[in-house]
Order: C-alpha cells, then structure tokens, then sequence
C-alpha cells in the first residue's frame, strides 16, 4: 500500500512549523530568565513537568540532574528521547507522583479557567516557575483570553502571591512576568 503523499507533506509542514515557533523565540530573554531563575532557585530538579511545552524544548535545561522529564500539551508536546511526551487535557491529568519542579511559560493567557489551572501547577510539585505576557493590551494578541494580565489577576489566579517575582523586558520593549511559586507547607496543632 502507498503512502499518502499529502499525509507526508502535511507532517512535514508541521514539523517544520513548531521548528520555526523555537526558532523565534529561543533566543527572548524571557527564556534566558526562565532558566536563570530555574537553575538558581530550584538546585538540580530530579523530576520536571513543562505544561503547554507547544513542542518547545525547554526540559534540556534539566536534562543533566532530572530522571524524569515530562512534556504535556494539549496538542503538541516536546518530543525527544528520554522524554515522556502527553497529549492531553492538564486538567484531566492526574499523575501518579509529584515533580520537583513544574514549569508553564506563556499559557495561562490562553486557558478558559486560568484559576483551576493555576491551582493545579501548585499542586503538580514543589515548584512551579510560570510565565505569561505583562500588561499586554487586550486585543494585542487573538489567542489570548486574559489581557492585560498583571500582579493582581495572578494573585487571584494563584490565590497568593508568589515567592519570587521578575519582569523581563524584551529588547522590542515587550514585557513577561515570571512568578516563582513553593509549596506551602501548613502545619496542623494536635488538638
């Protein structure tokens, strides 16, 4: 049987698109930061989650000191050897142990509920380092359903503030927020 020559074309047009989304974006200094702030404030992570990857490779940047690197999106997530690739819902995911660190950069704007999404990075690990545009204004981007996001929507989103914030001003003077977020430990008295 033949294979369906606009099947390939089809794949390799995809392929070549998300190659052409790293490729843009790879060198922001949102990413420089990310990483920064990943690599000093989390140590060296044995487990990491990116949630939303879009098939970016941002889990090489643990590859060195983490047993398992997970990759989840809806629809494409990084895909490389040694990584657990997941397309699905990160609502409906359940998984079976907790990370050290998660990751999730540039996409709460985009999600319906950003409070039930945000909730659940924090309980997804020990860390959460997340990303989304600063004070974009609405309408700036299609795809986004929450600007302007700024401090106080992810307050409300997070339902406290972070242990870490940093803006980071692209050299086209466009902003990100990166918020750090550590598992908060409570304490219960014996009655």
């Amino acid at each position: 049987m033949a294979a369906d020559p606009d099947a390939a074309t089809g794949r390799r047009r995809r392929r070549r698109k998300r190659r052409v989304y790293w490729q843009k974006r790879k060198g922001l200094i949102y990413l420089f930061a990310a990483r920064q702030i990943c690599t000093t404030l989390c140590g060296q992570p044995k487990s990491v989650i990116d949630v939303g990857s879009n098939g970016t490779p941002t889990l090489e940047w643990h590859r060195a000191t983490a047993a398992r690197l997970v990759s989840l999106d809806l629809r494409r997530p990084y895909i490389a050897e040694g990584v657990e690739s997941l397309t699905c819902d990160f609502l409906e995911y359940e998984p079976e142990t907790s990370f050290d660190l998660v990751t999730c950069f540039q996409v709460l704007e985009h999600v319906p509920d950003p409070v039930a999404f945000a909730r659940k990075l924090l309980q997804m690990g020990e860390i959460a380092v997340v990303s989304v545009p600063y004070k974009w204004k609405k309408g700036r981007c299609r795809y986004h359903l929450h600007d302007p996001v700024n401090e106080r929507k992810m307050r409300k989103w997070f339902g406290r503030d972070p242990d870490f914030s940093y803006i980071a001003t692209e050299l086209n003077t466009v902003n990100r927020l990166i918020h750090v977020y550590k598992q908060q430990v409570s304490f219960s008295t014996p009655a």
